[in-house]
């Protein structure tokens, strides 16, 4: 084969390739569907696991080539178009969530990875996939109790009452999950700590007005005390002590 022929030959190769790597990152992040499903953040998760375990580049809001890709990923249509459409029966949306709060899980353990200066590798992603969380686990119990409810002989049966305020207590528990991120604050980014106090304001009024009303946030102030002897940020600071004042303004609260 003459020289001229063999480097198109290769150049031909390296295009085919290439084509074949964009055709199933394409199918691994369906960016053309109106929402994903469990099974599509099933595949997305595979893809990331394959990536981050051969050290390449995960999808990223520093990459123009992959930040609509990640925004995607943290769409809370993804799950909100389903879990909110009333048309569609309660078992189907509440094992929708459920199962996607499993992905969501996965989609931590893909990006919680730190590098050799114990900084997170994907700091603001690590944020925003947190507060997709915060978000889906409201409507993930909340259709696990709307069920409870409906398949009870009696929903106001003490039992059943009690079943359904501990799981509101859950989220409670799950919410501080995401308060203990502040232990690795100094792993984190500027612009993501900043991420991460637009979390404790958009998401944790509404747990305490409106979603868990009449929880039990003892443990939570407890958190908040500790968080605010260690945070070195005052955007975090702030919201702490809006979150802190607004439990302790409420006559449900357990001191």
């Amino acid at each position: 084969m003459k020289k001229s022929s063999l480097i198109s030959f290769l150049l031909f190769l390296s295009v085919l390739f290439a084509g074949c790597d964009s055709n199933k990152n394409a199918s691994a992040f369906p960016m053309g569907k109106k929402y994903w499903t469990p099974d599509d953040y099933e595949t997305a998760n595979e893809e990331l696991t394959s990536l981050k375990y051969k050290n390449k580049e995960l999808p990223n809001l520093d990459n123009t080539k992959t930040a609509l890709v990640f925004k995607k990923i943290v769409d809370t249509n993804n799950f909100s178009i389903v879990a909110n459409d009333n048309q569609l029966g309660l078992e189907h949306r509440k094992e929708f969530t459920s199962k996607l709060f499993d992905q969501y899980r996965q989609l931590v353990d893909a990006y919680e990875g730190t590098d050799r200066s114990d900084k997170y590798q994907y700091p603001l992603e690590l944020v925003e996939i947190e507060k997709f969380g915060l978000a889906l686990q409201v409507y993930y119990i909340g259709t696990s109790n709307q069920s409870i409810m409906k398949n009870a002989d009696n929903p106001n049966a003490a039992e059943v009452v009690e079943i359904v305020r501990e799981n509101k207590n859950i989220i409670i528990k799950n919410y501080n999950l995401y308060l203990e991120l502040i232990n690795y604050e100094d792993r984190f980014t500027d612009r993501a700590l900043i991420s991460y106090s637009e979390g404790l304001k958009d998401f944790f009024p509404k747990l305490i007005d409106n979603v868990a009303p009449d929880g039990n946030y003892s443990e939570m102030l407890v958190k908040i005390d500790n968080m605010l002897k260690k945070t070195k940020n005052n955007f975090i600071i702030t919201q702490l002590q809006n979150i802190q004042n607004l439990i302790k303004g409420k006559t449900t609260a357990t001191p």
